[in-house]
């Protein structure tokens, strides 16, 4: 197979490439199955025409434009693209609906939503669809029009005539597409092309097909889907990957902006990503900035009633039984469905416009289990029920179904969408949901490998239950495809890559028995696990061995060992044996650094890799195969060698450890502690987080009462007049502890200025949200900042420390960073000191052992 690279500069406008004709022609022929094959390139020179209507939609000239761009890959022929219908034609592909398609009794209004068609005519192809009525002009060539991606249809607007270009592509022309990259799409030349059928009707099987935010934009599946931008290892598989790109764009942030996500709105359009958009995420985040925060432009008057009773500071719930919340979240959606969406930028709504989809409105509470303390709350909690996942079920559906049976009144036709998720993830009790309510469920143990078999097994069994019990419900889903690569980037690790395609498949299918109808991805990531998602969402009755094998197949003379080594790198990530064991049974749980590399990818594992790769490089493939099995090669299996190098070079460097001794009660305060008797940290800091010794002087004390942890810190020669105090602590200079009950995730970050403010975040503790802020720690300090040097002595109760309580006789995981602010440091920079080396800001996996003395 080869893949010649289009000259896209070549191409002119869609008002130069069309042939204007005045008459239009009756069509020959019939709905039949044609009987003789149709050539629409003979010897190199084409023997037929693309058209058009004379005012075509956005959808049908760039499905015009795609067969125009893939025949000429096949053959080396340009096919022209004409409006309406000319006489002596040849072989007319009937692009959208024309007065051709017309005359055949088709037009847009003939489809269902997402319907599209192919039918052979004895001289003719039909290929068209549903698409959105926007008709203007559209740009192809985003080289030339590096914004012109901004003028095309979204992945969710109507656009069935691309569905059907694609797929006659893919089913009559020998066309594959694997990735948006330069070498990503598969075909044989030939000088002709003839194809022949009968006649395609049909829509993608689930009508959902979204993702996150990066799923539209350039960060789809960036650099291969695990370097994090900037670093080396990024930038020379962008480079390989999109050389035309790189050419016309010496500027990598240009080149990374409108043109490459224009480059992957194409393939995305390829494998009919989007479809209807029917979203729901945490929709009441807006209700502080208009309800409760009176300096807020977007204050509207306070409400204190709408919110959560029984916590001090901000509420971190709404009262979703208070009926003054619920008459307000209904007038909001009947004022969201009467205009079309938001009137105004808010909150999580990042423009004016901005819907959950257009039959649909989410209800969603804020991101944690905080919900009220008021009297008309906590009697529907369920606290008995099983733990983390429904003790929130009845409450929050009885709301949810309160709001929609308001809503069924006056829209009738629209739709409430909530999630089932974390403490509201079962049925409720007693009642069923109304009619106008979808749900999407949340299933966060897909991609976790093994290490989360057990977390997928109940899930997926409470995802069955709803169905059964609800078999009415349109049900969606939410998928963490993003994992294990966020958890690698949120603890600063390298992961070992979520190799699961063939169990994705099996997902998939079960998934599409249970009727789903939809999947949002939160997160997309993995080449080979992303092109069976796509494809299976549109048919899920594939064979996944077959797709297997033609994805690897792009590999030429590698495929065999190119599959064999993603087959031994999936059994590992699915194996539970090649886990640790934790409490007797295979662990279960986020990977952290010492899963990655300790155990999945160890050294006998990485061997048979390289053994494999190396055989798939001796495979003497060429042209595109062998660009293939280069990108593979700087995206993924560069990724695992530089992951396992690091894991060994870090975990060779010591790791402090020290025990924390019993000292007399001092009851939370710092300053009636008797500092003398508790124990010092070692004088060894090390710069930025590395292995180089600290350039100035850094000293730490330990100890514990029984009831809460102490921690004096000092800095020596430095005064006050010196150090730079912010409003918010971080960040210019502060003391910044880190805290876990393990070396991974979830952990706590302190943050302590010099006037003795504190700040406190979580990271991984809900829903592995990053950076929360949190106001119920228990943290006391005291500063000093005269004598030339800064003293911080710090308290916090045991039992608040972090995520669960500590005890003594137990084991607190911990590294301490100083952060300067750029005149404390000699290059200029921002400073950053650490007790612990090769561990840094964020960086969990070699926290240091603080134990804590019985």
């Amino acid at each position: 197979m080869h893949r010649h690279t289009v000259r896209l500069s070549a191409l002119a406008p869609l008002a130069q490439l069309m042939v204007l004709a005045a008459v239009v022609a009756p069509l020959g022929g019939t709905a039949r199955a044609a009987s003789r094959e149709l050539t629409l390139v003979k010897e190199g020179v084409p023997t037929a025409v693309i058209v058009l209507a004379a005012q075509p939609t956005k959808a049908a000239q760039l499905a015009a434009f795609e067969l125009q761009h893939h025949v000429r890959l096949v053959t080396q022929a340009e096919v022209p693209i004409v409006t309406e219908d000319v006489t002596n034609a040849g072989v007319r592909l009937l692009v959208g609906e024309s007065a051709a398609t017309r005359a055949l009794g088709l037009t847009n209004d003939s489809f269902a939503n997402q319907e599209y068609l192919i039918r052979f005519l004895s001289d003719a192809v039909v290929l068209m669809g549903r698409d959105k009525d926007d008709r203007g002009k559209v740009e192809y060539d985003y080289v030339r029009t590096p914004n012109a991606v901004e003028g095309w249809p979204s992945l969710y607007d109507e656009h069935g005539t691309m569905y059907a270009a694609h797929d006659f592509l893919e089913k009559y022309c020998g066309v594959k597409w694997i990735n948006p990259t330069d070498s990503g799409t598969l075909y044989e030349t030939r000088s002709t092309l003839q194809v022949k059928g009968g006649e395609l009707r049909r829509r993608p099987a689930m009508t959902f097909r979204g993702g996150s935010a990066a799923y539209e934009s350039a960060l789809y599946q960036y650099a291969g889907g695990l370097w994090n931008r900037g670093t080396d290892g990024a930038r020379a598989y962008m480079a390989a990957a999109y050389p035309r790109l790189t050419a016309a764009f010496t500027n990598e942030a240009h080149r990374d902006g409108l043109p490459l996500r224009a480059q992957n709105r194409l393939f995305q359009y390829r494998m009919k990503a989007g479809g209807e958009l029917f979203m729901s995420n945490h929709s009441f985040y807006n209700f502080y900035e208009r309800f409760l925060k009176s300096d807020h432009q977007n204050f509207e008057g306070a409400h204190p009633e709408y919110f959560a009773q029984g916590y001090d500071g901000e509420p971190p719930q709404l009262c979703y039984a208070n009926p003054a919340t619920i008459a307000q979240v209904v007038a909001d959606i009947r004022d969201y469905f009467d205009h079309g969406g938001y009137r105004k930028v808010l909150t999580g709504i990042g423009a004016t416009g901005y819907t959950w989809g257009r039959n649909n409105f989410s209800l969603e509470p804020m991101d944690n289990a905080a919900f009220c303390r008021c009297s008309l709350c906590t009697p529907q909690y369920e606290m008995d029920r099983a733990a983390g996942n429904s003790q929130h079920s009845t409450y929050w559906f009885r709301f949810v179904n309160s709001v929609a049976r308001e809503i069924g009144k006056s829209h009738p036709d629209k739709f409430v969408s909530t999630l089932a998720y974390m403490t509201h993830e079962g049925l409720p009790t007693g009642f069923g949901l109304e009619p106008n309510v979808a749900v999407h469920f949340c299933i966060s143990g897909n991609r976790m490998g093994a290490g989360g078999s057990e977390l997928y097994r109940a899930q997926f069994a409470r995802l069955t239950e709803w169905r059964k019990q609800q078999p009415a419900t349109p049900m969606y889903l939410w998928l963490y495809n993003t994992f294990p690569w966020e958890v690698a980037y949120n603890g600063r690790f390298y992961c070992y890559p979520g190799f699961f395609a063939e169990e994705a498949a099996r997902q998939l299918k079960s998934f599409a028995k249970l009727g789903v109808q939809g999947i949002f991805h939160c997160g997309f990531n993995g080449e080979v696990e992303n092109y069976i998602t796509y494809r299976l969402m549109d048919d899920p009755t594939l064979d996944a061995d077959r797709l297997m094998q033609g994805y690897f197949a792009a590999y030429g003379k590698a495929a065999k060992p190119m599959r064999a080594w993603y087959e031994l790198a999936e059994r590992r990530f699915m194996d539970p044996e090649a886990y640790p064991l934790a409490g007797g049974k295979p662990y279960q749980g986020h990977q952290n650094v010492q899963i990655a590399w300790e155990y999945l990818g160890n050294a006998r594992t990485m061997a048979r890799l390289g053994e494999l790769f190396d055989r798939a490089r001796r495979a003497e493939t060429t042209g595109d195969a062998a660009k293939r099995l280069a990108l593979w090669d700087k995206g993924v299996w560069s990724y695992m060698q530089q992951g396992r190098a690091t894991f060994l070079e870090r975990m060779q460097a010591p790791i402090p450890s020290v025990t924390a001794p019993r000292v007399a009660a001092a009851k939370g305060d710092p300053a009636q502690v008797d500092w003398a008797k508790a124990a010092d940290v070692g004088d060894k800091w090390y710069l930025r987080g590395g292995k180089d010794p600290s350039k100035r002087t850094f000293k730490g004390r330990v100890c514990h009462d029984g009831d809460f942890f102490y921690l004096e810190l000092v800095e020596e020669g430095v005064s006050a007049d010196r150090l730079v105090t912010s409003p918010q602590v971080f960040p210019f200079d502060v003391w910044e502890p880190l805290f876990a009950r393990q070396r991974a995730q979830p952990f706590r970050q302190y943050g302590i200025g010099p006037s003795g403010s504190t700040s406190a975040l979580s990271y991984g503790e809900i829903n592995w949200r990053q950076c929360v802020p949190m106001t119920e720690t228990g943290i006391r300090a005291v500063s000093d900042t005269t004598g030339n040097r800064w003293v911080s002595r710090l308290s916090w109760p045991l039992a608040t420390i972090v995520d669960q309580p500590v005890k003594p006789g137990e084991t607190l995981y911990m590294n301490i960073l100083r952060t300067s602010n750029r005149a404390l440091t000699d290059d200029g920079s921002v400073g950053i000191d650490t007790w612990v080396p090769y561990c840094t800001v964020r960086e969990v996996d070699r926290l240091g052992e603080v134990k804590l003395a019985p």
